[in-house]
C-alpha cells in the first residue's frame, strides 16, 4: 500500500507540476501569442490602408500626367497653327473673324483697336503679341455664344481682359485680346539680354 500511495503522491506532484506549468503557459505564452496576432492584424490593416493611399496617389499622378500631355499637345497645336504672316495679315484675319462672328451671333462691335507688335513678354523668342481692344453690344444671351465661338475660332490669341456692364443698348462687353504670331527670329542682342 505504501508503494501505491507513493505512486499516487508522485502522480499528484507530477500532475500539480504539469498544472502549474500549464497555468504558466496560459498566463505568459497565450497573451504573447494574442499580442502577436493583434500586431499582425494591425500591420495588415495598415498595409492595406497604405496600399489604398498609394493607389490613390498613383491615380492622381496619372491624371496629372494626362493633363500635362494634353497641355503639351495644346501648346504644340497652338505653335504649329500660329500665324506666320505679317502683322497686317494677322489683323485682317482677326478682323474677319470678329466681324463674321458678330454678324452670326447678332451682336455689334464698336471701336476695334489694334495695338503695335510687342515682344515684351517673349524676349529671346520669335513670338510677337498684338493687343486688340473692342466693345461688343447686345443681349447677354447673344454675347455669351459670341465669346465662346471667338475662343473656339482657332485664332492664335488669348483673352487678356473682359468687362461686362449694363448699358441702355443692353449688355456691353469690353474685351482685350492678345494675339500671337511668329515674327522675325530674335536678335542676338535680345537673346544675350535674356541669357544674362
Amino acid at each position: 500500500m505504501t508503494a501505491t500511495l507513493r505512486q499516487s503522491q508522485t502522480r499528484l506532484y507530477a500532475g500539480g507540476g504539469l498544472l502549474l506549468l500549464g497555468i504558466l503557459v496560459v498566463s505568459f505564452v497565450l497573451p504573447m501569442v494574442s499580442d502577436k496576432l493583434t500586431a499582425e492584424e494591425r500591420a495588415r490593416i495598415n498595409a492595406q490602408a497604405a496600399l489604398a493611399r498609394q493607389k490613390e496617389e498613383l491615380l492622381q499622378f496619372r491624371q496629372i500626367d494626362q493633363q500635362v500631355k494634353a497641355g503639351r499637345a495644346a501648346i504644340d497645336t497652338l505653335e504649329r497653327d500660329m500665324p506666320k504672316g505679317s502683322v497686317g495679315e494677322l489683323q485682317w484675319a482677326m478682323s474677319r473673324t470678329l466681324h463674321g462672328l458678330a454678324l452670326k451671333h447678332g451682336v455689334r462691335l464698336q471701336s476695334v483697336k489694334y495695338g503695335l507688335p510687342n515682344r515684351e513678354g517673349s524676349k529671346g523668342t520669335d513670338l510677337e503679341s498684338i493687343d486688340v481692344e473692342f466693345t461688343v453690344l447686345g443681349v447677354y444671351s447673344s454675347i455669351k455664344p459670341f465669346m465662346l465661338a471667338l475662343e473656339g475660332s482657332g485664332q492664335g490669341f488669348a483673352v487678356g481682359a473682359a468687362r461686362l456692364e449694363e448699358s441702355p443698348e443692353g449688355a456691353r462687353l469690353g474685351v482685350t485680346l492678345r494675339a500671337f504670331r511668329r515674327g522675325a527670329p530674335a536678335s542676338k542682342a535680345e537673346t544675350a539680354e535674356v541669357a544674362s
